[in-house]
């Protein structure tokens, strides 16, 4: 087994562990400070990705293969914001790193959000494998592990940012009535 087999299998648990535990709890809800881990892990994998990649070496199965497990954890992502569950908060709390950044709303994807997650390990695992043996090595990059899970969040994000939006609105407009 070779280091980066190694590094890639602790920070798959990591990443489990860390955002399994955020998918069973009730978390503030904050997008511009959500946005943060999508945007980090997005810069780390390309950085490494253009560390490791050798530019002759990426074949049309590599980038077929890496545009489809993108495309698969967008639309997971996707699924994930739009199946959290939210709740109005009693009064803003401040719940960003900078100040004045209040969360109104906190989320939860519940069981449902975990088991979307565990999907997406599973799958990342299996075309891992099964690409490596089609010839597709660039898959097994860290890069693409952090590209993967930075599309996700980045869907998730997304979504929930439009729900959040559509709530408000709807909370703002008063009913007419005589």
């Amino acid at each position: 087994m070779s280091i980066q087999t190694i590094a890639n299998v602790v920070l798959i648990i990591l990443l489990i562990g860390w955002v399994g535990y955020r998918q069973l709890t009730w978390r503030p809800v904050v997008v511009s400070a959500m946005w943060r881990l999508p945007i980090i892990l997005a810069i780390a994998g390309v950085a490494i990705l253009a560390q490791q990649a050798k530019p002759a070496a990426v074949t049309p199965l590599d980038l077929a293969v890496v545009a489809g497990e993108i495309a698969l954890s967008l639309a997971l992502g996707g699924w994930m914001g739009a199946i959290a569950h939210f709740r109005r908060l009693p009064e803003p709390i401040a719940a960003g790193r900078r100040p004045g950044e209040f969360a109104t709303y906190e989320s939860q994807t519940g069981v449902w959000g975990l088991m979307l997650w565990v999907v997406i390990i599973a799958v990342r695992i299996g075309v891992d494998v099964v690409a490596t043996q089609a010839g597709a090595h660039l898959v097994t990059s860290t890069g693409v592990i952090l590209l993967v899970f930075a599309a996700n969040r980045a869907a998730r994000t997304a979504v929930f940012a439009a729900r959040l939006d559509r709530h408000a609105a709807a909370t703002t407009t008063t009913p007419t009535g005589a």
